[in-house]
């Protein structure tokens, strides 16, 4: 479900993403909480190519892991990678509901595959450059 990228380091976690399972969040969530517990904030980077209404709905399975560790880790920065309309979808839903939800990114963004540079850029930096 969650693959972890090279681009992983310090206090940036960068994942594609698949499918969504309990284990899978398990797993990424106490990554977030140990990143959090050394660095004090976390900035996460997730690739989500080609996802489909399966792919979308998978993803329901985290409301419970949401709800267990959301309150242990800091998210400071969240950058989606996406080419789909369901992952685009995911994003928004959460960034509609992020006021109020136990995981709630301090900035959101979504980009386009070809901005992936430019997303993790400002994933670690919180600059992403000149616009293209």
């Amino acid at each position: 479900m969650f693959e972890l990228l090279e681009a992983t380091d310090d206090n940036v976690v960068a994942v594609g993403v698949a499918d969504g399972t309990r284990d899978g969040y398990r797993a990424l969530y106490e990554l977030l909480v140990e990143k959090t517990a050394n660095h004090g904030s976390v900035h996460l980077y997730e690739e989500v190519p080609n996802w489909t209404v399966s792919t979308f709905l998978s993803h329901y399975r985290g409301l419970i892991p949401d709800l267990r560790y959301g309150p242990k880790f800091d998210i400071g920065r969240y950058a989606a990678v996406g080419n789909s309309i369901w992952a685009s979808a995911l994003y928004h839903l959460w960034k509609a509901v992020a006021p109020v939800f136990p995981v709630s990114p301090g900035a959101m963004r979504y980009y386009d595959p070809s901005e992936r540079f430019r997303a993790l850029e400002w994933v670690r930096t919180g600059d992403d450059g000149p616009s293209q």
